[in-house]
């Protein structure tokens, strides 16, 4: 457009300059060797714009195709560029919004559009394992990892975290040790590290490793105790599983002090020491916790520990009488206390109390146990009669509330995507 206007400004002032010179008289000589050229000096001025008009277009025509190439190449660049983005911003919103098999298809067309198809094919690999095809997942990581050598961490970290929630916790174990060791200093390894040891009950590693996420400050304080307490607790079962007592008492003897304090890692150590005949160890530790606060599974583990003089042991419990007279598990532990000094006349006492006010199997086997060794085998019997219908009740109830839960988790699942 630009051009036209200029050829016919151009030929405007070519007939503009030849009117105002109509009138005026004068020739234009021009000798060349033994060729003379005569013409008007209007003639000649247009002549010239002419002339430097068709020069001017020539050489603009000839750039142009000059640099056709080099304009072809911007052109096919910047059309690439929009087609990456395209297809890049198309997979990433279908990821979102949960549709995979789109989500992978946009996210592997836009590769051939892209210089860097790294987030292209680590998110792919993320819809492929959401439709359950690993194998693709896997060769789309192979893909990234050919296309960008030097992304070992995003990739490593990538591969780890879809094994993991594959459940391939293993091999994402394997995946990060291999990392670790080649970015020792990188501290979103260590924390993916710290879950995969969480998740295979490597709670050695997980106590070795959560000093340097402390130092770190890579988790908050809160999340470290929790994570102590679950792999000393992990530790205290194991060494009852593998029924090593020494193992079990060295492990809580290693526990520092200051958590030996809480009741959880009190509960596991006792309920694990209760596998074997000494239990003698436990019992001030739970008479410590019971002078200093309520709780019903100590007082129900005060019960089943044997202490060095068992007379001392069910006074003590007797004093927890103020205040708690009523309560079924304290009476359930009274009742067991009474049977080991012989008291069994207390001890059916308590016992019964402990039926009347609220009936656990606990208690029938043990008035039950009591009655056997007063040679009333016929009472006895109906006791375990009751407190294994009561056990039996109790499991299937448990698990109908099972049920229940899971159904309304899928009620509610399906509730979620109908509003979707």
């Amino acid at each position: 457009m630009k051009l036209l206007l200029l050829f016919i400004a151009t030929l405007l002032l070519a007939a503009a300059i030849a009117t105002y010179t109509a009138g005026e008289s004068g020739y234009v000589i021009i000798t060349i060797l033994d060729w003379t050229i005569q013409t008007s000096s209007v003639f000649f001025i247009a002549a010239l714009i002419v002339i430097f008009v068709l020069l001017y277009f020539g050489i603009r025509l000839l750039i142009a195709v000059w640099d056709a190439p080099g304009e072809l190449n911007r052109w096919k660049k910047l059309r690439r560029q929009q087609l990456s983005e395209k297809y890049l911003n198309s997979g990433l919103l279908a990821l979102v919004e949960g549709r995979w098999k789109a989500a992978e298809e946009a996210l592997v067309k836009g590769v051939q559009y892209t210089n860097t198809p790294l987030i292209n094919y680590l998110c792919a690999a993320r819809a492929a394992q959401r439709q359950g095809k690993i194998t693709q997942r896997d060769h789309y990581l192979n893909l990234a990892h050919a296309g960008d050598p030097e992304a070992k961490v995003a990739l490593g970290l990538t591969q780890a975290e879809l094994q993991i929630n594959q459940q391939q916790t293993e091999l994402a174990l394997a995946t990060l040790t291999n990392l670790h060791e080649q970015q020792p200093g990188q501290q979103q390894v260590k924390v993916m590290l710290l879950k995969t040891y969480t998740e295979l009950g490597a709670w050695k590693d997980v106590l070795h490793l959560l000093p340097e996420l402390e130092r770190a400050k890579l988790l908050p304080k809160e999340n470290i105790m929790a994570t102590q307490l679950q792999a000393y607790a992990g530790l205290l079962r194991e060494a009852g599983s593998n029924a090593n007592k020494k193992q079990l008492e060295n492990v809580w003897a290693g526990i520092p002090k200051m958590l030996r304090k809480e009741l959880h890692l009190l509960e596991v150590y006792t309920t694990e020491k209760l596998k074997f005949a000494d239990t003698e160890d436990c019992e001030p530790l739970l008479k410590h916790v019971l002078k200093a606060c309520w709780d019903v599974e100590i007082v129900r583990l005060y019960g089943l520990v044997e202490g060095k003089d068992p007379a001392k042991q069910l006074a003590f419990a007797e004093s927890l009488q103020a205040g708690h007279a009523r309560d079924p598990v304290l009476l359930l532990t009274l009742g067991r206390l009474s049977m080991r000094n012989s008291l069994w006349g207390k001890a059916a006492t308590y016992l019964k109390e402990c039926i009347e006010i609220y009936p656990m199997p606990e208690a029938y086997r043990e008035l039950a146990i009591l009655l056997e060794r007063q040679g009333d085998y016929s009472a006895a019997a109906n006791y375990y009669q009751k407190g294994l219908t009561l056990a039996t009740a109790v499991a299937r109830h448990d698990t109908v509330k099972l049920l229940e839960q899971a159904e309304d988790e899928v009620k509610f699942a399906a509730g979620a995507r109908q509003v979707v």
